[in-house]
């Protein structure tokens, strides 16, 4: 008998439905050096090989070329889970696979968001002083990384590859495989309230607040979203400040919290730890930006919520035609359901693979520590696009 769980469920096209939007879904496997473009049919119409193992996502650009963010290959060991969320080699990849433009940065993670523009919005983090540090409230006592440190998040917005834009090498960033004029930058520490913004009780202090998701508003500021103080937050772009947040039990743990057409936010609300549900359960969320209230959901309806859970990773996208395309990211599985709630597709990653291919010994080490070293299809997210916004498909 097969003892997988995942291929004895059943992997790729699990099922459609008329009501499915025509395009295509975009996904990049966290044990691979890959990137897959697949169609409503299951079908693979394109793969991207990289020189980098999958950092977190990728995502297709304007014009036409894969904003991929891999895991920079000389990072530095900074805690046991810092060898599963880095990132920090930002490539953009044209279709045929050629790399048109790379920046590095040795500590960012997880989001790294490539503009049309050419700029780069991205998380980072950096050592707090010990008195920075002391300053953080909650987690476990005694679980800092080692030396006693806890890492602080910070948001770089930066202007890479032109050696033009260079005017000093004290707002130059880089680590010399590509460099950047750095436009803005955010310290988590200068600006949030550590009372008001508590990291969890069983978090280890290691990294503080762990932020998943960077984008921008409509107005230009941040929106950010902090994980282990489970918490959205828009941040001033003028003056650091935060000007509007989000909490405990709207969201919990959340991922990939973005603004929508309509000026309210988007969330996938992973669903770990939420106060007085002992039942975990993962949920797509939209949050009036007036009223914090939740205009939107979908949450699994044949199951009471349970049947869709993953509790790390995962994003949520609106369609132009109004369904919602859902990663539950841990196990691969993409969704699409309609506004409605009806679901109307649903892909299993079949890329079951362990890191063993992508990772060095010091970190095949660190994530067996874990217990991360098992078979995976894991995705940190899955974007869909029009097939207008595919047009060199055409000529494959």
């Amino acid at each position: 008998m097969e003892q997988h769980t995942l291929r004895r469920r059943g992997l790729g096209l699990r099922g459609t439905d008329p009501k499915v939007s025509p395009g295509y879904i975009l996904y990049t496997p966290l044990t691979s050096r890959t990137a897959h473009l697949i169609s409503t049919t299951g079908e693979e119409v394109h793969k991207w090989t990289l020189p980098y193992r999958a950092g977190r996502h990728s995502r297709l650009l304007p014009d036409g070329n894969l904003a991929y963010n891999g895991a920079h290959p000389d990072a530095p060991n900074l805690f046991p889970m810092w060898a599963k969320y880095r990132g920090g080699a930002m490539i953009q990849v044209s279709p045929s696979g050629e790399i048109l433009r790379e920046y590095r940065d040795p500590k960012a993670h997880h989001d790294q968001h490539h503009l049309p523009d050419g700029k780069l919005l991205y998380t980072t983090l950096e050592a707090l002083t010990p008195e920075e540090a002391a300053r953080v409230q909650g987690g476990i006592t005694g679980s800092e990384a080692p030396g006693g440190i806890v890492y602080g998040d910070c948001i770089k917005l930066v202007e890479p590859w032109s050696s033009s834009n260079r005017s000093s090498s004290e707002d130059f960033e880089g680590d010399g495989k590509g460099g950047a004029k750095l436009l803005w930058s955010w310290r988590a520490i200068d600006h949030l309230d550590p009372e008001l913004f508590r990291m969890h009780q069983d978090y280890p202090r290691e990294h503080w607040p762990l932020i998943n998701s960077v984008s921008f508003d409509s107005d230009g500021n941040i929106i950010a979203s902090m994980r282990n103080t489970s918490s959205v937050v828009v941040i001033s772009r003028e003056t650091g400040e935060v000007l509007w947040h989000l909490t405990q039990p709207v969201v919990n743990q959340q991922h990939c919290a973005h603004e929508l057409p309509s000026g309210d936010l988007l969330i996938f609300d992973n669903g770990v730890f939420r106060p007085g549900i002992s039942v975990p359960f993962t949920r797509a969320i939209v949050v009036a930006r007036k009223t914090k209230e939740i205009v939107w959901e979908y949450k699994d309806p044949s199951t009471g919520g349970i049947g869709l859970f993953t509790p790390f990773m995962g994003s949520a996208q609106k369609l132009r035609n109004g369904n919602v395309v859902l990663c539950e990211a841990a196990t691969g599985r993409i969704l699409e359901v309609t506004e409605a709630g009806e679901l109307v597709w649903e892909f299993v990653v079949p890329q079951l693979s362990d890191y063993t291919a992508v990772l060095g010994e010091r970190e095949l080490e660190e994530m067996s520590k874990m217990g991360f070293a098992y078979e995976s299809n894991a995705i940190f997210r899955a974007y869909k696009y029009l097939p207008e916004e595919v047009p060199w498909l055409k000529g494959e």
